[in-house]
Order: C-alpha cells, then structure tokens, then sequence
C-alpha cells in the first residue's frame, strides 16, 4: 500500500547491526507469530478507516501493516532498523546490515525469513528460495509446497519477490504474486495519514474483504471471501455470497460440508465463532459500499478451483 510520497536515495546498510544467530532466531519466530497469529484480513482497514472501530489483533490485518507489525516488533525486540518499501498497494519489512539484507513479508507466506547475504551474490545478484504456504499435495500424495523466491540486485538495490504457488488443477506451481521493492519507495511515515490510506482502501483492485489464516496447530491455510462485485449490501442475508477456499485451493459454499470445515478452520484460528466472523465481512462490505464512488467497478472474484 503506497500511501506516502517516497523518501528517495538508495539504501545504507547498517553496519552498527550485526546479523548473528539470535538476530536471526527473532526474525524467525517474528515471521511465524505472524503467520498464525496476525493473518491476512482485508477487511481490517475498513472497519478501522471508515467505521472508526479498534479491531482485535487476532483478526489480523492488511498485508501493508503486516509488514509494520513485522517491523515494529523485530525493531522492538532486536534493535534492528526497519525499511517499508513499497510496489503499488503493496508494503514488505526490510532490515539491511553490514552483511546485507533480511526480508519479512508475511502476506507472501514464506516459512523462513528471507536472508540475502552480500557475499552469495553472483553477478551482481543475490538469489534466495524458501518454501512457503499452504504446504499442499499433488495428485501421488507427493508434497508440493508453495516457494517464495527473492531476487537481490546490488547494482540498484532493487529486490523483487515472486510467491509460486502449486495448483492442483494444472499440476504444477504458478506464479500467483510478484512485487519489485526499490529503496526510492520506502514509506516516510508508518503507519500513514488517514486521509491517504482511506483512497487506497477503495482501489479497483480490492474486489473482496477475506480473512486468511495459517491454522497454528494443523499448519493448514484456509480462507473465507465475500466478494465486493455486485455491491453486496452487508446485511446477513449477504452470507450466502461467501465463499471458502481450503488448503488446496478447492473454492466452496455456504451449506456445504466443505465450507463448513473450511469456516471451523478460519474460525479456530482466528479465535472467535464463525458466526461473528461472517459478521466482520459483512460489516466491513457495508462500509466499503458505503464509502464508494458510485462509479466504482469491481472485477467479479474467481470462483474456479486453483
């Protein structure tokens, strides 16, 4: 979510801020407290921005302030300075060093932190690849895990991040999210002014409010969506345009056993009955409707199976 001018100037290392191995074992277990336990929920901002409402951290938030709660606790807990470079709506932590560079984006599911040493570049360029959530299976029972791939160019600074996915429809992993970090974006003031953020929560490309979770105990990835297409009005009866995606990618609906498991899933991780979750979207699709230009257009969600 680029919502502030950039700062510009490339990127100081930071040579007073070691990366050793308790550095490191922050990072990590920063990135997975995060991962089950702040999930992804676009329908955060919303309830916060235009319905003037503090949400409860488990509900989890934006990709955008994921990546500041990566920040502020990393930098809270380690001393390590934090970077928030921005592509589009886009927003990851960076934490560079003498050494080079750690990345924590949460919204990209990757298991591990993303280290990027200065001295494993080749040709100017520094290459890393982890796996990644939901951690699914192909049709023989093998595992596929989904990768994130990290991309380091000294000569401009530049990281670009890929998040490849495995679909079992298609039978191999897709590029599903790509994103180019420069230094000349990152944000000035986190988090930013209400009135700059409240335009990007109504962008075209926001066409559903969905809570994602990692489920902490199963180390599955569930998701229930309401789609924004359609001008949903938020009242209860709108529960019926749900829908549910589970580990695999498998889309489902209401009054289904799948979406019943799918919504426990969600539910249990989030720590609160579905019933009140379904109620969260449903509100936060209320305000958007309300919030919106009437010549807003919203692409309809897809509802195949990954």
């Amino acid at each position: 979510m680029n919502t502030v001018a950039p700062t510009g100037g490339g990127r100081t290392p930071a040579p007073h801020v070691p990366y050793d191995a308790d550095r490191a074992t922050v990072f990590a277990e920063v990135l997975d407290e995060l991962l089950t336990g702040y999930p992804y929920n676009s329908a955060t901002q919303l309830h916060e921005y235009f319905g003037g409402r503090t949400v409860p951290r488990p509900y989890g938030a934006s990709c955008a302030w994921q990546s500041f709660e990566a920040g502020r606790l990393v930098t809270e807990r380690t001393g390590a300075p934090v970077e928030h470079p921005a592509d589009g709506r886009h927003v990851a932590a960076l934490f560079p060093d003498a050494d080079g560079l750690t990345v924590l984006d949460p919204y990209l599911l990757h298991r591990l932190p993303l280290r990027l040493d200065r001295a494993a570049a080749e040709d100017g360029v520094v290459r890393r690849t982890v796996d990644a959530y939901p951690l699914r299976v192909r049709a023989d029972g093998s595992p596929a895990p989904s990768r994130v791939r990290a991309t380091w160019r000294l000569d401009d600074d530049a990281v670009r991040l890929d998040y490849l996915r495995h679909s079992p429809r298609r039978g191999h992993n897709v590029l599903s999210r790509s994103f180019t970090l420069r230094p000349a974006t990152r944000m000035a003031q986190v988090p930013p002014p209400a009135e700059e953020v409240r335009p990007l929560l109504l962008h075209p490309e926001q066409h559903s409010v969905s809570v994602r979770v990692v489920h902490p105990g199963e180390r599955l990835m569930g998701e229930v969506v309401l789609p924004l297409a359609g001008r949903p009005t938020g009242v209860r009866g709108d529960a019926a345009l749900m829908i549910g995606k589970d580990n695999q990618g498998a889309v489902s609906r209401p009054g289904s056993a799948a979406f019943g498991r799918t919504a426990d899933l969600v539910a249990d991780a989030v720590g609160v009955p579905y019933e009140e979750l379904a109620g969260f979207l449903l509100e936060a699709a209320a305000l958007h409707r309300a919030a919106a230009p009437a010549s807003l257009a919203l692409a309809a969600y897809p509802v195949e199976d990954e």
